[in-house]
C-alpha cells in the first residue's frame, strides 16, 4: 500500500516537472500557405523564361530571300478613235429623232468590198445612194506596178432629196492608189432622187506586186458620208 502511493508521487513530480520544462519555449510559427503556392509559382516561371531564351537563341535566324524583279511588259499598241458627231432631225410632233452616220476608219473593206461595192448602205436623213456598176476596171483587174488607170463607178441617188452642189464622191478607206485629187465635188449639176451618176477617178497601180482595194462613198455638202461603198480591186504585177 505504501509502494503504490510512491509511485503516484513520483508520476505527478514528472508530470509537474515536464511541464515546467515546455512553459519556457517560444512556440513554434505557423506555415503561411499562400506564400508557399506565389514562391513556387515565381520559381516555376523563372525556370520557363529561361528556357524560352535558350531555345530563341538556339533557333538560327532564317534570310529572307531578295524579292525578284518582275518583268516589264511591252506597251500597249496606240489605238486611234474617230468620233463623230450626230446630227439630228425634228419630227412633226417636235420630237428629236438622231440621224445614223456611217464614219469608215481606213484600213480594211467591209464584207462585199471586192465585189465593187460594200454590202452596207446608210441614209443621212434624205440623202441615200448604192453602187450601181463598174463602168471601167471590174475587180480582179490586173495592173502593171506602177500604172496610171482612171476607174469609172456609176452610183444611183437612192434617197429621198437631189445630191446639189457641195455633195462629194470622195476616197473613204482602203488603198488610196494614187496621191492625186481622189474626190470629185457636185458643183453646179444635181442628180435627182432616182438618178444616177458616173463618177471617174485617175488612180495609180501600187509599186508592190499584190491585191489592193480601195473604197469611195458619198458625203453630203456637211461632210457627212452616208449611202454604199464603192470599191475598186486590182492585182499588181511586175
Amino acid at each position: 500500500m505504501r509502494l503504490r502511493k510512491y509511485l503516484w508521487l513520483a508520476t505527478f513530480i514528472l508530470a509537474i516537472g515536464l511541464t515546467s520544462c515546455n512553459m519556457g519555449k517560444t512556440p513554434e510559427p505557423t506555415t503561411d500557405v499562400n506564400a508557399v503556392y506565389t514562391s513556387v509559382a515565381s520559381t516555376m516561371i523563372a525556370q520557363l523564361n529561361g528556357q524560352l531564351t535558350q531555345t530563341a537563341q538556339s533557333v538560327p535566324a532564317t534570310v529572307l530571300a531578295s524579292p525578284t524583279q518582275l518583268a516589264t511588259l511591252p506597251p500597249l499598241p496606240a489605238i486611234s478613235i474617230e468620233s463623230t458627231f450626230t446630227p439630228s432631225t425634228a419630227n412633226a410632233n417636235g420630237s428629236i429623232t438622231p440621224l445614223a452616220i456611217l464614219t469608215p476608219i481606213g484600213g480594211t473593206p467591209p464584207a462585199g468590198g471586192t465585189t465593187g461595192g460594200s454590202s452596207s448602205s446608210t441614209a443621212v436623213g434624205c440623202a441615200d445612194s448604192i453602187f450601181f456598176a463598174d463602168i471601167t476596171i471590174p475587180d480582179g483587174t490586173v495592173e502593171k506596178a506602177g500604172t496610171t488607170f482612171q476607174k469609172v463607178w456609176r452610183m444611183k441617188n437612192t434617197g429621198t432629196c437631189a445630191w446639189g452642189g457641195g455633195f462629194k464622191f470622195g476616197y473613204a478607206y482602203g488603198t488610196k492608189m494614187g496621191t492625186g485629187n481622189l474626190t470629185i465635188t457636185l458643183t453646179t449639176d444635181s442628180v435627182p432622187a432616182g438618178g444616177s451618176k458616173d463618177f471617174g477617178i485617175t488612180l495609180t497601180a501600187p509599186s508592190v506586186q499584190n491585191t489592193y482595194t480601195g473604197c469611195w462613198k458619198m458625203q453630203t455638202d456637211q461632210g457627212y458620208w452616208f449611202g454604199q461603198a464603192a470599191c475598186v480591186t486590182i492585182k499588181v504585177s511586175k
